[in-house]
């Protein structure tokens, strides 16, 4: 990626100083969570150019609207006519003549009666308006929850990283020692050869934490819109939960926008339809207009008239267009309606996944605690029976080795935890209102 100097095959001293940037920035200019996903949020492109969609919508609401209002429209003309009628052959100029035509007209026209064209027609760009709207909130909440997975995901591999690390320096201390140990004889050279195969493996082990460091950071960029200026402060879930998944559920099926904007989609193909019925009524129209007229039809002088009109146009046959473009709009109404369907088990199974996860982490925590206390009990026990010749470097090693897995294995749950109890408010289509972030209205 151009500009991002963390993604070279050279750059383990670049990493390795932004994480110490990460690890040892100050607290009190740490970036949030929320300040991070309200950044991604208002920048995402996808979500400003759903953003568009929503606004031309709107646009289209108002030109449905103008149905209601009055036409007017203004003609004038200059030009040359030459007329061959009876009122030319009666002149002394012969059959013909030619003169300079020069005319105006001024026509009002108002509908009175459409056929519920245009009232049907305005109900269905106000659903396709208030679809669109509800994709834009949908979108938001996936961006949302993806900005806060992205910022979890840092804060664990950097968390990871430095377990990685004090992972190495024990490794060194206890190499070191059995070097000095094989030097004046005490520790064979097997025992320093296990060592040095172990801290190679921590070694590797550190350098893979450092890479999924890197890969989060990646992430972080692609969704956020730019590397964190500042450290990142620890995160945290301080919402309301629900009670029970029947809670959650109940609440996802009433509030997700996805399922909202399904609904808003069957009433717009329905209103559709309403407007495809119209051409069965008649057509109710005011008519206004004055003319202004010069050297008209072979006349000298003007012709002006005024004059008001009620036309009624009613189509008697149009080669069953109407009817099958009913039957078509009847078709799409079933379609949109099997889509709400598919909608709605789609955020029934969000809500199960979620769910799911959510309880899977809560029950493993106190597991993975006590693994971790217990292999800490287990390494300081070892390190004293090491000393007196009762447990091998092997053991040690192995404790070592159990400690940093059981660490790492702990940290990704205790994350994990907390992102799925975020996930479990996502899928409830409610994790914008109830973050406080507004849904971008312009861009």
């Amino acid at each position: 990626m151009q500009g991002t100097v963390f993604f070279s095959n050279h750059n383990y001293l670049l990493v390795s100083l932004f994480l110490s940037f990460f690890l040892m920035s100050p607290a009190v200019h740490a970036v949030t969570l929320v300040q991070a996903t309200e950044q991604a949020v208002t920048t995402n492109p996808e979500i400003l150019e759903q953003l568009n969609q929503k606004l031309s919508r709107d646009a289209e609401i108002r030109q449905a609207e103008s149905g209601y209002y009055p036409s007017i429209d203004v003609i004038a003309g200059y030009g040359t006519e030459t007329s061959d009628n009876n009122a030319t052959r009666l002149t002394k100029f012969g059959h013909s003549r030619s003169m300079n035509r020069q005319e105006a007209q001024l026509v009002l026209r108002q509908m009175l009666f459409d056929g519920f064209e245009t009232s049907s027609e305005t109900a269905r760009q106000g659903y396709r308006s208030e679809s669109a709207n509800y994709q834009l909130i949908n979108l938001s909440q996936e961006v949302t929850i993806d900005a806060i997975t992205a910022f979890i995901n840092v804060l664990i591999t950097q968390k990871l990283v430095k377990y990685a690390q004090d992972n190495v320096s024990i490794h060194e201390k206890i190499h070191d020692q059995v070097e000095l140990r094989a030097s004046m004889g005490a520790d064979n050279q097997g025992s320093l050869s296990q060592i040095k195969g172990r801290l190679n493996l921590a070694y590797s082990n550190l350098e893979a934490e450092k890479n999924n460091f890197q890969d989060a950071l990646t992430e972080y960029e692609k969704v956020i819109g730019t590397m964190p200026s500042d450290a990142l402060e620890e995160a945290a879930f301080d919402l309301d939960f629900p009670v029970d998944f029947k809670d959650t559920l109940a609440k996802a099926i009433q509030n997700h926008p996805a399922i909202k904007a399904a609904e808003s989609d069957i009433g717009a193909v329905k209103m559709q339809q309403r407007t495809s019925k119209s051409n069965y009524y008649p057509d109710l129209e005011l008519e206004l207009g004055s003319e202004w007229a010069d050297n008209q039809n072979g006349i000298r002088g003007h012709d002006n008239g005024h004059y008001a009109m009620l036309n009624v146009r009613y189509n008697l046959y149009q080669g069953g267009a109407d009817k099958a473009r009913i039957s078509k709009d009847a078709y799409l109404i079933q379609e949109a309606q099997r889509r709400l369907d598919v909608t709605r088990r789609k955020v029934v199974k969000a809500v199960e996944i979620s769910w799911n996860a959510f309880k899977s982490s809560n029950r493993r925590s106190g597991f993975l605690q006590k693994y971790v206390d217990a292999t800490i009990k287990t390494r300081d026990a070892y390190e004293q029976q090491f000393r007196i010749g009762e447990r091998t470097l092997l053991d040690l090693l192995n404790t070592e080795n159990e400690i940093f897995s059981a660490q790492s294995e702990n940290i990704k749950n205790q994350y994990e935890y907390i992102l799925a109890k975020y996930r479990v408010i996502d899928s409830m289509g409610i994790l914008l209102r109830e973050l406080q972030l507004s849904v971008v209205t312009e861009e």
